[in-house]
């Protein structure tokens, strides 16, 4: 096939793709969500070499709270490496307001965003909370989940918790992705309070 004809066929099968995008509602389910004070994020959306993490916690799950002190800190560490980290509370009837004051009272100042829909839950395969998911893009909008599951150490099962944490998964997980080399454990089994998925 001549060369002209060849990029005017790829153009035509471009120009489609974008037509069928704007009709097919699937091409545009990046869920974008609110933080308690009604501004929108867009967690799955970035650029290329771009890490976002993703903690899904509760506000009356006591595991996900007992958590809280390492969630900060991980925060803090992400921050530093230059990631975007997100708290996310995956509750139908869930408001603003005990968000907030879950927030103040665990001294958490990550963006804390709410999932009513679970389009989050959903779109990363979420079961518990708390469970941490660290993704690093590979191009526009597109990404890799290079670690996801537990946070820590700290439980092992119900009532089992240790005096101290030995294992930060997830802070590891930030720290190797963000030195350019990913996680060898890419999953570690989440242990918390399930998260009961809506229709």
């Amino acid at each position: 096939m001549p060369q002209t004809q060849h990029h005017n066929r790829s153009a035509g099968l471009r120009t489609l793709a974008v037509l069928l995008c704007m009709v097919v509602t699937a091409c545009t389910t990046t869920p974008t969500l609110q933080d308690a004070s009604g501004i929108e994020h867009t967690p799955l959306q970035g650029e290329s070499g771009d890490i976002v993490v993703v903690v899904f916690s509760s506000t009356d799950c006591p595991i996900a709270n007992a958590m809280a002190p390492d969630l900060e800190r991980a925060h803090s560490e992400a921050r530093d490496a230059d990631a975007r980290f997100y708290l996310v509370h995956a509750r139908r009837d869930l408001t603003a307001d005990p968000v907030r004051a879950h927030a103040k009272k665990y001294a958490l100042t990550m963006p804390v965003l709410i999932d009513r829909n679970h389009a989050l839950v959903k779109a990363l395969n979420a079961s518990v909370t708390p469970e941490a998911v660290v993704l690093q893009f590979t191009g526009p909008d597109e990404y890799d989940v290079v670690y996801q599951g537990s946070v820590n150490n700290l439980y092992s099962s119900v009532g089992n918790r240790r005096k101290e944490i030995t294992e930060f998964h997830l802070r590891d997980a930030i720290r190797t992705t963000a030195e350019g080399t990913p996680p060898t454990v890419k999953h570690r089994p989440p242990f918390g309070c399930y998260i009961e998925r809506t229709p």
